[in-house]
């Protein structure tokens, strides 16, 4: 009784597994097919962190064409402009533009000037938070996306590519706000600063590495290391997943912004921070990072503050306050100029 038992065990172990066969087959053919696509992501990646994208900016930056005015605003101090600066490479960058005004029968006056980046809900209108400032000319180009109220993950791999051109485009968009400047003729070309505070920071190190014009680089409660700081700030409203998601795919969608990359090539040009003890959006870490890897000459003041928001307009000031004095001490604006309003209510 047990011998043919036994047969058929041995049998039956020796019996070839040809159902077990596709299976081994299919998943060999799927892993080499992951493998595949890592190996594609890999390349993609080390394809944007090492690129130079200096020779695309300077062909979308092409040379300047014209200049329409869309509106003016006219106050006791200064007109308010909005225009679109046209270049040949077919970019537009649209514009918020600030004037002093001049008193009829004086001759013309040479301005200092500042191209001035702000947050993504100011974009060109950033200019509307120059308080009290007669005696500088300041250029704000706008944000060629408008970032939409919330996101699914659909819709942001499907704004994936317009967001991309747009950040790109912002480098040549000032180059083309500089060539706007030397055209006016009430600007000194020697004392243009580039400022960029809160989403604009970024952006200052990347222009003034290409861009030899400005004067001095202004940021204010900016960082280094993009990656880690979508990061940390997707990580304030979502879970560690999606923040780890976003930090990833904004780190190369980023790169070739990113701040670490460009601010020793500012130097010998001063550099300037201005950051918040409490900034809840960019860490003390990210903006140390930033100020350690530039170049001499370079100052960072820190006030006493969370994140900057236009709607504090008691925080503005103070730090229109303290920009301007360390303006004076880099002699790109005059002392004796009418001081800021202690507060705004």
């Amino acid at each position: 009784m047990t011998r043919p038992c036994f047969r058929s065990i041995l049998w039956c172990s020796a019996r070839p597994q040809h159902s077990d066969e596709p299976v081994r087959r299919f998943l060999s053919g799927t892993i080499q097919i992951l493998l595949v696509l890592v190996a594609v992501v890999v390349l993609v990646v080390a394809y944007f962190a090492t690129r130079d994208y200096s020779e695309d900016f300077r062909e979308r930056h092409g040379k300047f064409r014209s200049v329409q005015t869309d509106s003016t605003e006219v106050d006791t101090l200064v007109t308010r402009s909005w225009v679109t600066i046209k270049s040949s490479s077919g970019l537009q960058a649209a514009c918020g533009v600030v004037v002093p005004n001049q008193p009829a029968g004086t001759p013309n006056k040479k301005y200092p000037a500042i191209i001035l980046l702000g947050g993504k809900a100011t974009g060109k209108n950033a200019v509307r938070y120059a308080f009290n400032i007669d005696d500088v000319v300041i250029v704000s180009p706008d944000y060629a996306y408008e970032p939409r109220q919330s996101y699914s993950a659909m819709q942001f791999l499907d704004d994936v590519p317009e967001i991309h051109g747009a950040i790109l485009d912002m480098i040549p968009s000032v180059m083309l706000a500089l060539d706007y400047l030397e055209r006016r003729g009430d600007v000194e070309m020697s004392k243009v600063v580039v400022m960029g505070y809160s989403f604009g920071a970024p952006f200052v190190p990347v222009i003034m590495a290409n861009d030899a014009r400005p004067a001095v680089a202004v940021m204010v409660y900016g960082g280094g290391d993009m990656e880690s700081l979508i990061r940390h700030n997707v990580g304030r409203y979502e879970g560690p997943f999606a923040a780890n998601v976003a930090g990833m795919l904004s780190g190369v969608l980023l790169r070739p912004l990113e701040p670490l990359r460009y601010v020793g090539k500012i130097s010998p040009r001063p550099v300037l921070m201005v950051n918040g003890e409490d900034d809840e959006q960019v860490p003390r870490a990210n903006a140390e990072m930033l100020y350690e890897s530039a170049g001499q000459p370079k100052k960072i003041l820190w006030l006493e503050s969370k994140h900057v928001n236009p709607r504090n307009i008691a925080l503005t000031i103070k730090i229109l306050q303290t920009l301007r004095g360390e303006l004076v001490t880099l002699g790109i604006l005059k002392s004796g100029l009418p001081p800021m309003p202690s507060m705004a209510r």
